[in-house]
Formats: C-alpha cells, structure tokens, sequence
C-alpha cells in the first residue's frame, strides 16, 4: 500500500519568506524613525544656534550702543572740561590784562604828576628865587603839564574802553613825527635836558599806535631818570631809520651807562616787579612783544645807553 506523505506546516506559523519581509519592514521604520528623529535634533540644534546667534548681535549691538554712549560722554566730558580750561584762560589773562593796565596807568601818569609837584614845590618854597620872566616861564610850563597830563589820561582812559576786553593790538600805519611830537608835549615840562630827534619826514611804520606810545614814554621816562645825578650837559635822543626790511626807532641818553643786567627785565618774564622799580621794563616787554617789536640794548660805562626797537616792515 502506497502511502504518500506530505510536508504539512503547523497552523500560525508563517513562512519564512513572510517573516522575512516583516522583520525589514520593521528595520526600515526604525531607521526611519531614528532618521526623523535626527532630523528633528538637527532642527532643534540649528534653531537654537540661530537663537544664539541671534542673542549674540543683539549683545555685540548692545556693547557698541554702551560703547558709543560711554565713548559720547568722555568726549562731553573732555569738551567741557576743555571749555573750563579755555574759561579758566580767559580769567587769568583777564586777571592779568587788568594788573598790566593799571600799571600802565600808574607808570605813564607818575611822571607828569612829579614835576606838577616838582614846580609846584619851587613856586611855593622859594618864591624869591624866581624873577617876573622866570616865574611866567614855570607858570606856562605849570599849565602846559598839566594840559598834556590831562591829554594823557584821556588818551588811556578811550583807550582802555577799548582794551579791557580784548587786548590786543589794533595795527595801523603810524607815522614816525605823530610819536616824536606825542614825545615833545608829553615831557615838555622836563627841564635841563636837551631833546634831540633825528628821522626821515615821511617815515611810517605798521604797529598799534598807543602801544608804541606808551612803550616811547616809559623809555623816555627811564632816561629821565638816569640823567637826574649827571652833572654837565643832558642829552635825549630819539632816532628812526629804515635798513631794508625792518624800521628801526632807538632812544639814546649820554648818561653813565649801565651793566646790561640792569636791563634784564626787557628780556626776562619771569623777573618778579617791584611797586617803584622795574615796572616800566616790563611794561616795555609785554607791549613790544605784543606788537612784534624786537629789542636790543647798547650800554657803555661813562657814555651811556641805547634801546633800539625794531620791526619787520609790512
């Protein structure tokens, strides 16, 4: 008897071939899964980098606008504290424009009031010293004085309304004679000295003409004053002339000369000023120097001494 067998799979197990395909099925979503989840990591890391950078510029943007205002107040503070200095400047040559003024005042104006005193002295202690001519003499040198004292204080005084402010030099054309005959009336009453003048007419020079003024009367005042102990003859001579580009006015006296530290003061700033004795010397400084006047002394014992002021033509 035939028997025939055959290969019977039990019931619920799959094939093999099925089983397969499931397995890889499943794999392939894993992978999938794993894929997607990367992905979406990726994303996340990226969007947070792209916060980050983001946070990044707006703390970069941050620290430039901290910078730009701290960088705006260091220059407000510099600007101000450069308008102080400049302010605290102003005061100070201010402060010092008034002292140079009054000096001014004080010097130019001790003069002509000395010798009001001066004849005023005489007339009264020794009256019969004096005969009818000479009494009428002083009398006309008394008012003359005291017409050129007068002058003189005016002349300050509108120039001060001017200067107090700024000072600073107004340069015009001056001609040489306005100042020789400013020189002549102003010491008119100065006796026992001879006055001399030696310059071309027409000569002119560009400077401030009431600095030049004043500088001519303190040279003119000093002069006096090394001329009151020389017995003899008493000579003043004031001189310009020109020497291609550069005008020159000097001022000679023939008295006793003196050691050139005596005139130190025309050339040193940083000498202290006595109340009765070197104001004049700096008052001569500062103005020339103001006016871009070079000086020069020539001193010479028992024959005298000579200020030349100089001045590139313009």
């Amino acid at each position: 008897m035939l028997k025939i067998f055959r290969n019977i799979t039990p019931r619920g197990t799959p094939s093999t071939p099925r089983a397969g395909n499931e397995i890889a099925k499943l794999e392939s979503q894993k992978v999938v899964e794993q894929k997607n989840k990367e992905i979406s990591l990726n994303k996340l890391i990226i969007k947070n980098k792209e916060k980050e950078k983001v946070y990044y510029i707006l703390g970069l943007a941050a620290l430039l606008i901290i910078g730009a205002l701290l960088f705006f107040l260091y220059r407000q503070s510099q600007r101000n504290s450069d308008r102080f200095q400049k302010l605290n400047i102003k005061l100070d040559k201010a402060n010092k424009t008034n002292m140079q003024f009054f000096g001014i005042l004080n010097h130019d104006l001790r003069s002509p009031v000395a010798g009001l005193i001066h004849f005023l002295h005489l007339q009264k202690e020794a009256p019969e010293l004096m005969d009818d001519e000479t009494k009428q003499r002083l009398e006309n040198k008394v008012i003359s004085a005291s017409e050129n004292l007068l002058q003189q204080m005016e002349d300050l005084l509108l120039w001060s309304k001017g200067q107090m402010n700024n000072f600073s030099p107004d340069i015009t054309t001056v001609f040489v004679k306005d100042i020789f005959k400013d020189i002549k009336e102003d010491f008119s009453w100065v006796e026992n000295i001879q006055f001399d003048f030696d310059f071309p007419e027409n000569m002119t020079i560009s400077t401030d003409k009431e600095y030049l003024k004043t500088i001519t009367r303190n040279l003119t005042n000093n002069a006096i004053k090394v001329l009151e102990q020389k017995e003899g003859g008493k000579i003043i001579l004031w001189k310009a002339f020109s020497d291609g580009n550069t005008n020159y006015i000097s001022i000679s006296d023939n008295g006793e000369g003196a050691s050139i530290k005596k005139f130190k003061a025309l050339f040193d700033d940083s000498l202290t000023i006595g109340t009765k004795k070197g104001l004049g010397l700096h008052l001569i400084r500062d103005l020339s120097k103001a006016i871009d006047m070079q000086i020069e002394v020539n001193t010479e014992k028992d024959k005298g001494s000579t200020i030349i002021l100089s001045s590139k033509k313009v």
